[in-house]
This record gives C-alpha cells, sequence and structure tokens, in this order.
C-alpha cells in the first residue's frame, strides 16, 4: 500500500510520533515533519517539552537535539570552539565547513549511539546550510537510524514537485532537502497543518 505525504494537525502528528517510537524498528526508520516555521516552531517546542517528560521513551531514550546550538556545544566540549570560531571569522570557509561537518557527524553519532538510547529529534539546520552542508551531511541520520534507531527531522519546508525544499520561505536560502531522507512511501512524513 502506497502512503504519501501525511498533512495532519499538530496534535495528530505528535500522536502518530508517539506511536513511530513505540513499534519495534527493524530496518531504517527516518521520520520527517515539516511545515513553515510558523507552525514549526511551536511544534518543535511542543515536541521537545514532550521529550523532556519522557513521553516518547517507551523503547528507550528519545534525545532532541537543536543543532545550532548542541553543535556549539559539542565544539566547545572537544576544545575545537576557538579555533572554529576563528576560521569563521576569517571566512575561512573550506576550513571551517570541514570542522563542522565533523563535529556534527561526531554528535549525531555519539548521541545516538550512548546506551539506553533508541532515537533523536533533530531540529535547527540553520547552521549546517548555512555552510552548505545539506545532502551528504545530513544523509548521516539514515546510517545511523538502523538496528532499532530511529531519527525524526524537523523541517521548516515546503513540499513541491514531489520534493521537500528546506527554507522555502526565503529563495536565496532554499534549498532540496535530501531525498534519501524523506520517506514518502512509509507514512512516515508529516506536513503540519496547524
Amino acid at each position: 500500500m502506497k502512503a504519501e505525504v501525511r498533512p495532519l494537525p499538530s496534535d495528530k502528528v505528535l500522536q502518530e510520533l508517539a506511536k513511530l517510537f513505540m513499534i519495534e524498528a527493524h530496518d531504517r526508520h527516518v521520520y520527517c515533519v515539516f511545515g513553515p516555521y510558523a507552525r514549526l516552531r511551536p511544534f518543535q517546542k511542543r515536541l521537545e517539552e514532550e521529550v523532556n517528560k519522557g513521553n516518547l521513551n517507551t523503547r528507550g531514550q528519545v534525545r532532541y537535539i537543536s543543532l545550532n546550538r548542541e553543535i556549539v556545544d559539542h565544539m566547545k566540549s572537544r576544545g575545537i570552539y576557538e579555533h572554529a570560531s576563528r576560521l569563521a571569522d576569517s571566512r575561512r570557509d573550506d576550513e571551517f565547513r570541514n570542522i563542522l561537518s565533523q563535529t556534527f557527524r561526531d554528535l549525531i553519532t555519539s548521541r545516538i549511539e550512548s546506551e539506553g538510547t533508541t532515537g533523536l529529534i533533530l531540529a535547527d539546520f540553520e547552521l549546517l546550510y548555512a555552510y552548505e552542508l545539506g545532502g551528504n551531511d545530513i544523509s548521516i541520520a539514515r546510517q545511523v537510524a538502523i538496528n532499532g534507531k530511529r531519527v525524526c527531522l524537523l523541517v521548516p519546508g515546503t513540499m513541491r514537485d514531489g520534493r521537500l525544499w528546506i527554507f522555502d520561505e526565503d529563495p536565496e536560502s532554499c534549498r532540496e532537502f535530501p531525498e534519501a531522507l524523506v520517506f514518502k512511501n512509509s507514512g512516515w512524513v508529516f506536513q503540519l497543518l496547524t
């Protein structure tokens, strides 16, 4: 049975995500919730509250990751923030992009592999896309969503011509979200209605 993008109100999306985090996962489980910032921001806040309360922890711990905040925190914990900051300030973009990519990959891998963790909610992709780290780097979410693990992506964007466009509200920033992360035929892609 073919299941396309599911347009639902935020309450229903929360219920569906709760169910998805409860079921047993065997193959790749990547869930995607998208909508304009005006709908996504309140939903993100509510989902983060649910995660913090442990309401999605039926099969193990689910962690909410604000990428903009936690990538910087992860750089600081690894002792590379000052160096990365100097590279960014001096517009040494290629070198900074390499550090950003490595930090993102290390953050996601270490979080999902930590004991007792079964899922990640990833939000706030602005820093990654500002340095053109869209497709290849974000696709690590697909690689780590195996063996009972799952990843949910909260994407500010819209679906056009069967493709998900991130940052659709700003024509200069608009980019296609990695198609490999949008499992439209699984029923795991949700469009926020309210």
